[in-house]
């Protein structure tokens, strides 16, 4: 049996109203002006694995860079791969997000994924462009909301070289009332299932405008030119996670004064 090894990510948190010279014994901030800053990923030996430093314009995310290391390289100073994603709104709604290779190749556009909502702000569809050397690789999404806490949605994927697009999948997600998604399943086919826990704390990405709209949501360089990954960093922190076709996942958490993550250990 695959042995699993204990991941460490260190969220650290600061306030968008806050000076560098705070700390989290200071007065608790309010909610909607955390957000976190970096996320450096650790190894069950406190070896650092990767670090992701993200850029905001007020409640506006700008971009994320995301840089893992190659441990066998003495001195630990080698990187893996090196990925910056770009976001970009349109009012209060996130209507492209770009991942670019920013080390191999400098500023090359490896993905880009476009959204397009109704009138009340509702996702009805999401296109994933995955860019090869003489192809593309297309995943079009298109969302359906039944009530407050049920989506239906439908998968299509086509290549550019025939432009054949096919149905791959359809699905309903569930939400809570924080809107946190705590099932998907599939209709036609059993293949895909997920379900998820959450605690009671919150998530140090609810406060991004317009993140909370997203179902699913690449994490370079671990996409799949005919998958997608659920996005689940809405309200509250994920505490179990059961995917169909892995292992359940098992969260533990260390919170600060805010009720913010700290700490957290899969």
């Amino acid at each position: 049996m695959k042995k699993i090894t204990l991941i460490l990510s260190v969220l650290m948190l600061v306030s968008s109203c806050s000076s560098d010279s705070s700390s989290e014994s200071d007065t608790p901030v309010t909610p909607s002006s955390i957000l976190v800053k970096k996320i450096i990923e650790l190894d069950k030996d406190g070896k650092e694995m990767s670090t992701t430093d993200f850029v905001y314009n007020g409640n506006i995310i700008v971009s994320e860079v995301i840089a893992k290391k190659d441990l066998s390289v003495v001195g630990n100073i080698g990187f893996l791969y090196n990925y910056k994603t770009e976001y970009t709104y349109t009012g209060n709604l996130i209507t492209s997000i770009k991942v670019k290779n920013i080390i191999a190749n400098q500023d090359k556009l490896v993905l880009k994924t476009d959204f397009l909502y109704d009138s009340n702000e509702d996702l009805i569809s999401s296109t994933r462009e995955q860019y090869f050397d003489t192809f593309k690789g297309i995943l079009r999404v298109v969302y359906a909301k039944i009530n407050t806490n049920t989506v239906n949605c439908k998968m299509y994927s086509s290549d550019s070289r025939d432009n054949i697009e096919t149905l791959v999948w359809e699905g309903k997600f569930s939400f809570d009332v924080n809107k946190n998604l705590i099932k998907s399943e599939s209709l036609d086919a059993s293949f895909l299932f997920g379900s998820f826990e959450y605690d009671t704390k919150s998530n140090p990405k609810k406060g991004v405008l317009g993140l909370n709209k997203i179902m699913f949501q690449e994490i370079p360089p671990l996409y799949n030119v005919s998958a997608l990954r659920y996005y689940l960093h809405r309200f509250n922190n994920v505490l179990k996670s059961n995917i169909s076709g892995s292992f359940p996942r098992y969260n533990q958490y260390t919170y600060n004064a805010n009720g913010y993550p700290s700490e957290m250990k899969e």
